[in-house]
């Protein structure tokens, strides 16, 4: 029953910490691009290889949170802040009100192999969990899809 109680406090801790500064959707529909990308402490560049819906957090023991959705992300370019990694799993909400960006994933997923919609940007909060650093996004952080170039 402890593992149970853990589990659920750091789902919701983690949880919170991506949308208690928006708790609501439309106040996050208010703030530009160019705010959320200078709020961001990390925004990355690259191609979605991989998206597992589904997924509770690694290491956890016991009951799990809800699950997530987490997307296996191919980094081009770190756009803003600082990242060695060149491949790195991202979460994000599984749907159904939890502020995710699971289409988005999909899409990006979908796109992987395509030279004109297979580059996005994500902005990324940084999370401790059983000592592993974890990535997260949500709709109310920084995002670009790719567009179609001109021909």
């Amino acid at each position: 029953m402890k593992s149970c109680h853990a589990a659920a406090a750091v789902f919701a801790s983690l949880f919170l910490g991506l949308t208690a500064s928006q708790a609501a959707a439309c106040s996050c529909g208010k703030i530009s691009q160019k705010e959320q990308f200078s709020k961001a402490d990390l925004v990355v560049r690259g191609r979605m290889k991989l998206v597992t819906f589904g997924v509770g957090l690694p290491l956890s023991q016991g009951d799990e949170p809800p699950p997530l959705t987490r997307g296996d992300f191919e980094i081009d370019k770190v756009l803003k802040g600082k990242l060695k990694e060149k491949t790195l799993s991202i979460y994000t909400g599984a749907g159904v009100g939890d502020c995710g960006r699971l289409e988005a994933f999909l899409s990006a997923a979908f796109y992987y192999n395509d030279d004109k919609f297979a580059v996005w940007e994500f902005a990324l909060s940084k999370a401790e969990h059983n000592g592993q650093t974890l990535y997260f996004t949500n709709i109310c952080e920084y995002m670009k899809a790719p567009t179609p170039r001109q021909e």
